[in-house]
């Protein structure tokens, strides 16, 4: 869950994509701001600009949000000025260049705010990611997903030649499509665990997930039970490979996929979460989103109109109990709050995502953990920051220590989501933070997994 949100305080500026090309501007580069929603609240915006003579690529990113590569249909660009657009999104830039800065105007709706840029010279120090050579063997891999034709590219990092004496870990990734090293914000935290784990005897496998970077796959937006059957390919593939015993390490949905797998027959030996939720998923998409925007300052009145009607969306999906959702029933549809420039994207937000509900988000609406976590008879190591905030352990280690006797919970006070030391734990530290996951997590998962291999 590193990446999905149903809605954030502006995730509604950042959506779509759309094709462009124009004359070739002199502005060549990225360029960077930050626009200042109000006196607390800045986000991070960069303007990326290329081209030659011929035709020009525009895109913008909003590091906050790790929303990259946005395309900007460009209106109009010379030597010193730009004006981009994204319509859809009723989203525009105007900008002249004043000496090393662009000087100019970012409106979205009825959002109107200045943003200067800068040439962006940033640099990601990222040092625990692994540098070659190795002292372990690697390998590129291919494997079937045990659903459909999917065809899955992953990396093996094995420690020896000793495979049947070596145990071995599947490592699956949060919600979105990632790559096989979970990468986010240049932060590479699968790679980070499968070289610590490497070096300490423990073999891992790590895969792009379907339909994304070299792995197969049409499933668009692939719910957590497609994602288990891609992971339970892997789990096959370790075990034809010969391992003596084998285990999953999820991250956030990746432990609810990690729960499907160890209760589709003995194929596991074992499992790590980290981050892995326990309540059903609308309890924890409510948290995620009251929270966001409680953090973006929107007045109490507006978050309770827009969770209340949330709250009733949700119920409408749910599969064991469906309800008939009815807009005049929540006042964020009343024809006032309809015409107020702040309320009104909300309620637009809100229609949009239930009119044609996505795949992933109608399967996690209905799907409770604690059903499969329940029948798992493997020893679980479930791991949690406390200051994270988007599978918070306040509210979902409860629900393990009522329910499973004996478990292995460890709440690690300073770390976040990512389990990186935090500050606050708010989403937009993730890329300002240089370590990419805490050398406590690593050295607490290898030695749970080398003490249930010795067993």
């Amino acid at each position: 869950m590193a990446k999905r949100f149903l809605v954030s305080t502006l995730s509604w500026l950042f959506l779509g994509v759309l094709g462009l090309s124009a004359q070739t501007p002199n502005l060549d580069g990225s360029w960077e701001g930050k626009l200042m929603i109000n006196p607390e609240m800045g986000l991070r915006l960069v303007v990326n600009i290329t081209g030659s003579e011929e035709e020009a690529v525009v895109t913008m990113d909003s590091p906050d949000q790790g929303a990259y590569g946005i395309p900007m249909q460009i209106e109009y660009v010379s030597s010193d000025s730009l004006n981009v657009t994204v319509p859809q999104l009723m989203l525009k830039y105007k900008g002249k260049l004043q000496g090393d800065s662009i000087k100019g105007d970012f409106s979205q709706g009825p959002l109107n705010l200045p943003l200067n840029l800068k040439r962006k010279v940033t640099t990601l120090n990222r040092p625990q990611t692994p540098q070659p050579p190795f002292p372990y063997i690697t390998e590129e891999v291919v494997f079937p997903s045990a659903l459909d034709n999917a065809i899955l590219f992953g990396t093996l990092s094995i420690p020896d030649s000793k495979i049947k004496e070596t145990p071995a870990v599947l490592l699956v990734s949060g919600s979105g499509t990632q790559n096989r090293d979970e990468e986010i914000f240049e932060h590479k935290p699968f790679a980070v665990i499968a070289d610590y784990l490497a070096r300490n005897g423990i073999a891992s496998l790590r895969y792009d997930d379907r339909g994304f970077d070299k792995s197969t796959g049409l499933s668009p937006n692939p719910t957590t039970y497609e994602n288990s059957m891609d992971a339970l390919g892997g789990i096959n593939f370790l075990k034809e490979r010969g391992f003596s015993k084998i285990g999953i390490i999820g991250h956030s949905e990746g432990g609810l996929i990690a729960d499907k797998v160890a209760n589709m027959g003995n194929l596991v030996d074992f499992i790590v979460e980290i981050g892995g939720p326990t309540l059903p998923g609308d309890r924890i998409l409510i948290f995620q989103n009251d929270f966001l925007l409680r953090d973006g300052g929107l007045p109490e009145e507006y978050i309770e109109m827009y969770i209340d009607a949330m709250k009733g969306m949700f119920e409408s999906q749910k599969e064991n109990n469906p309800i008939a959702f009815d807009e005049t029933n929540y006042a964020i549809f009343s024809s006032e709050n309809l015409s107020n420039p702040v309320v009104a994207p909300l309620a637009k937000n809100l229609r949009e995502t239930f009119s044609n509900l996505a795949p992933w988000l109608k399967y996690f609406i209905n799907y409770d953990p604690m059903a499969d976590i329940k029948n798992i008879s493997v020893p679980i190591l479930m791991l949690y920051g406390e200051k994270d905030k988007q599978v918070p352990p306040s509210l979902n280690v409860p629900v393990l220590i009522d329910n499973i006797q004996p478990i292995n919970v460890k709440v690690y006070p300073e770390l976040n989501h990512l389990m990186q030391h935090a500050a606050t734990g708010k989403i937009n530290e993730y890329a300002e933070i240089e370590e990419t996951i805490s050398p406590e997590v690593l050295e607490d998962i290898r030695s749970f997994i080398q003490k249930v291999n010795s067993n």
